[in-house]
Parts: structure tokens; sequence; C-alpha cells
């Protein structure tokens, strides 16, 4: 399963409300830890069953207000449709590859 890229609020909503597990990615094409961390966020999505979306903080600020998402890249985990754990960047510092491992790891219960 592939990475969905949300462009519009309805999809938003649409994947929130959903059943089971989501990863969405909060990410800024601007940001230099964004753009560095994105294909990885990517790459853990082609290789592993689960549902994957990012969302630009640029095109949906309100949604990253919604979850206050100060840093980029930030990884939220929805369990059915509910926030139960995320992964937020430290200012000057983003995120990395096994960083996000270990998180998905984590919240799929197999770490």
């Amino acid at each position: 399963m592939g990475i969905k890229d949300i462009k519009l609020r309805e999809e938003f909503d649409q994947e929130l409300r959903g059943n089971g597990n989501k990863f969405l990615l909060f990410y800024s094409a601007w940001d230099p830890f964004s753009v560095e961390f994105t294909p990885a966020f990517e790459k853990l999505a082609a290789s592993n069953p689960g549902s994957f979306c990012k969302v630009s903080i640029d095109t949906l600020p309100e949604a990253a207000g919604e979850f206050s998402v100060d840093v980029v890249p930030a990884v939220l985990f929805f369990r059915s449709g509910r926030l139960d754990n995320r992964l937020d960047a430290r200012p000057d510092k983003g995120l990395t590859a096994e960083i996000l491992a270990e998180f998905v790891w984590r919240c799929r219960g197999i770490v």
C-alpha cells in the first residue's frame, strides 16, 4: 500500500474518520528537515502494510493547527480515528529513518 498525499480538507477529514491505523506525516516543502525526511517516510510506507498519508502544512495549515504541529516533520499515529501517539521533530534536529521505524513498530505493538 502506498502513501496518500492529502491536499483537501475533505480528504483529511475522511482519512481521520476511517477505521484502522493511520500514520500521518505533516511536512513542508520549504523545510530542509522535511525534505530530507519525507523520502524515508515514503519508503517505509511502500514496504509496510497499513495506511500512510502526508499533509503539507503549506496546503492545509489549519490541519496542523488542529493537532498543535509547531515543528515539522511530525508523524501522528491514529488508531480508529483517534490520535494515539505522535513523533515530533525537535527544532533544528529533524527526524531520521531509524527513529521513524522504531516509532512505527512501537505504535503497532512490535517493540
